[in-house]
């Protein structure tokens, strides 16, 4: 490799102290951003793609065709997604991520039916005598015997019933997999591609005759609604002033001969609990639980979608599934799952957890230390709709196969987001890459954004997690990775986290797509073969950046701020003694290839400390490598006071 040195360690030290100085008031990567590309013949502006360098199509969202116009927005992006939750209030992080699924020539955008005064009165008899409780049974009534289902017609109304069933079988199909597929044949596997290859051509057929838009929002309005209810019902048993028996008591005097199903809260589908331990087992419309190690077995048929609510207010729960489509899935409806307490476990097959599939699935736990298991499309994964899954508080387990822990298929979007604890997340181990391993498996996963190339464009996958050491494990395709005219995000405040991911992911894209990892705080491990950290090939943008800590990077190839086939790869580190290791240096640490006439981008960009390299890579030093537009520097942009002033 040709290196031209354009600085020696003396003058380089000067020019970053004298510069930071001029430049103290700009976050140090956008100075990085702009002082490296000006070195190599760029401008910042000079990372952008059109949208017709493809044939545009009408189900891509706005904000990703937005951000492929100038991809270093991404960072911006991602701490919008950081700062969007508050605590106890679910319903403003999915209001801000609803508000990113706009398409992107999309005008005006439809809300939640909206019932009339007939529709809202109560059509029961009052059971219970606390009115608080009375309250929330009487919205989630007008939820989901009305709200829901008056939105599901607005959203899906225009398909025949062929084409509904078409969503819950030969697509659902599109995004899951079997265990079997690794032992077909070549020409079985290319069959199996050209099925799923016409389904896709038949769903694009009618795809534009679906509005995600009011199953989403109605869902977000029940959250707003029920959770004042909801709220005001805790704060009463935390302070004493009422006792779970006392709302629980039921109306002395019950007419002869009457139906005990007339009554709100007891019609069919719906369970109140007390805060003993208790077990549900089926499929239910609203379950209300006051406490107590309780036992969910439910399943959901999505051959009648309806809304799902659950709220338990405290215990050690399990969760189980026996089906897909259930525990805080929406499928064709709305599913919300709501635990205020407790170390729980949740155990879901397919499309749960927190999973939107043409509809709105969310999964709120307020506290405790819990586990997620689960199969595809689970744990924060959306399609034509939005999934969340937000933890709180705790040490958390995730553990899924495929398509999950923030995924965002084609209009959806996925989201985790974590505010404390030392979380865990693994993905993959089931399914294997059969057309170029043996042994390493699809993952597709944390922060991962899909979509179907060249037919449909994906969504937004995405992770947010505050506090905690945390460790990230994964193969290929994940850890804020996305593909084909997508986005996938990882955004991790702070804690000494270790990422694993074997190829392609740490903030990288391919075709036509973004990806952006960001660690702001921790001595933090990244770790991966190829195409990691920091690449983007075949016009997309792949950005790592880390501001704090001691870091270890280590790869084989086409990593660490590496552009591939006209892609941009940025890594960015502003602070820390950090070590730098790749295996190839002949396209790492800031390297460009050359290919289709304009070639591509590498910055690599170390802003302070003593660093180690393997590679291109020098300590104190700017570096141009012999490709296309790939260079990198290491400056103490900030160096420590040597002057030794004295004390006064």
């Amino acid at each position: 490799m040709k290196y031209l040195f354009c600085f020696l360690l003396l003058f380089g030290g000067a020019a970053g102290s004298s510069l930071a100085q001029e430049d103290s008031a700009r976050a140090p990567e956008l100075f990085g951003l702009e002082h490296l590309t000006e070195y190599l013949g760029l401008t910042p502006a000079d990372i952008s793609y059109r949208s017709d360098y493809t044939e545009p199509d009408s189900l891509r969202l706005k904000v990703v065709a937005d951000l492929m116009d100038h991809p270093l927005g991404m960072i911006d992006y991602a701490a919008t997604l950081k700062n969007a939750h508050v605590t106890g209030q679910p319903e403003i992080l999915a209001s801000i991520i609803f508000s990113d699924l706009k398409g992107e020539h999309q005008g005006r955008r439809l809300g939640a039916y909206q019932p009339t005064v007939e529709e809202i009165q109560n059509r029961y008899n009052l059971y219970y005598t606390d009115l608080t409780l009375n309250q929330l049974l009487s919205k989630a009534v007008n939820f989901i015997e009305v709200v829901f289902p008056k939105s599901a017609e607005m959203s899906l109304g225009r398909l025949t019933p062929d084409q509904r069933a078409f969503l819950t079988s030969r697509l659902k199909e599109i995004v899951t997999m079997s265990e079997e597929d690794e032992f077909l044949s070549l020409e079985a596997v290319d069959s199996l591609e050209q099925i799923e290859e016409a389904w896709t051509e038949e769903f694009v057929a009618f795809s534009s005759l679906i509005d995600k838009d009011p199953l989403v929002a109605a869902g977000i309005d029940a959250l707003r609604t029920m959770l004042l209810d909801v709220n005001a019902l805790r704060s009463n048993l935390r302070a004493g002033r009422t006792t779970t028996e006392r709302i629980l008591k039921g109306t002395e005097y019950l007419p002869d001969n009457v139906d005990k199903r007339s009554y709100l809260g007891k019609q069919p589908g719906w369970k109140i609990g007390g805060a003993g331990n208790d077990y549900y087992s089926g499929d239910y419309k609203l379950i209300i639980d006051f406490g107590g190690d309780d036992i969910y077995d439910l399943e959901y048929d999505p051959s009648d979608p309806h809304g799902v609510i659950i709220i338990d207010l405290g215990g050690n729960d399990l969760y189980r599934a026996n089906s897909d489509f259930a525990l805080g899935s929406g499928c064709l409806s709305v599913g919300l799952l709501l635990d205020f307490d407790g170390d729980d476990r949740y155990d879901a097959q397919s499309f749960g957890l927190g999973s939107g599939y043409f509809g709105m699935g969310l999964l709120y736990d307020a506290a405790g230390d819990d586990r997620y298991d689960g199969d595809t499309h689970v744990q924060g994964a959306g399609s034509f709709g939005l999934g969340i899954l937000i933890d709180e508080g705790g040490r958390d387990i995730y553990n899924a196969a495929l398509y999950s822990q923030g995924f965002g298929f084609v209009q959806g979007a996925g989201i985790i987001f974590e505010r404390g604890g030392s979380d865990t997340y693994y993905a993959g181990g089931k399914y294997k890459d059969i057309l170029r391993y043996e042994d390493h498996y699809l993952s597709l996963s944390q922060g991962f954004g899909y979509g179907l190339r060249p037919f449909m464009s994906g969504g937004i996958g995405a992770i947010i997690d505050l506090k905690g050491n945390d460790n990230f494990y994964a193969d290929i395709f994940a850890q804020a990775c996305s593909y084909w005219w997508s986005l996938g995000v990882i955004y991790d405040s702070s804690g000494n986290d270790n990422y694993q991911c074997f190829q392609y992911g740490q903030g990288a894209a391919t075709h036509m797509a973004l990806g952006v990892l960001i660690d702001d705080f921790g001595n933090d491990v990244y770790f991966g073969k190829g195409l990691m950290q920091g690449c983007g090939h075949d016009y997309s943008c792949g950005l790592i950046l880390d501001r704090h800590g001691n870091d270890t990077y280590t790869s084989y190839d086409l990593s660490q701020a590496a552009g591939s086939a006209n892609g941009a790869g940025v890594l960015i580190d502003n602070e820390g003694d950090d070590r730098y290791f790749s295996k190839n240096a002949a396209n790492t640490q800031g390297y460009g290839n050359p290919r289709r006439d304009f070639g591509s981008i590498g910055l690599f960009i170390d802003l302070g400390g003593d660093d180690q390299y393997a590679g291109n890579g020098r300590n104190d030093l700017y570096w141009e490598t012999s490709s296309k537009w790939g260079g990198g520097m290491d400056i103490e942009l900030n160096p420590p006071d040597t002057t030794g002033a004295e004390d006064e």
